[in-house]
């Protein structure tokens, strides 16, 4: 009896193991390169390019917020996200969510980076 319930444990244990990474990764990133451009609002810059191949190296959520209730990411300009397309800076600024120093954006973490190619300026993501 002892036994039989043990193995029993080992067994969930180990499905339960090799379930999570499937449930944890969620949905898989976009393959290529996409333009981040805003559903809503005039932007004064042409569409940024994000390789999601060069971010490889980092996790998903060093940049990107689950969707609540979910287990997959929302996009930056989400209801509820980073929604106010004029703002300039705030935790709901589209803008601030890729400019501010935050290591969260694009930009702060391009500067925290110790890979020297990352960019910083306007120019080279808006191309």
């Amino acid at each position: 009896m002892k036994r039989s319930l043990f193995m029993s444990m080992i067994v969930a244990a180990l499905a339960f193991a090799l379930a999570m990474p499937l449930y944890a990764g969620g949905k898989a990133a976009p393959a290529g390169t996409i333009t981040m451009q805003p559903s809503a609002g005039k932007a004064t810059k042409k569409p940024a390019k994000f390789s999601h191949k060069s971010h490889a190296a980092a996790k998903c959520a060093e940049c990107h917020h689950h969707k609540v209730g979910s287990n997959e990411y929302a996009k930056c300009d989400s209801k509820g996200c980073h929604e106010d397309m004029t703002a300039k800076t705030g935790a709901k600024s589209y803008y601030a969510a890729f400019h501010s120093n935050n290591p969260k954006s694009c930009v702060g973490c391009h500067k925290k980076a110790a890979n020297p190619k990352a960019p910083t300026a306007c120019n080279k993501c808006h191309a």
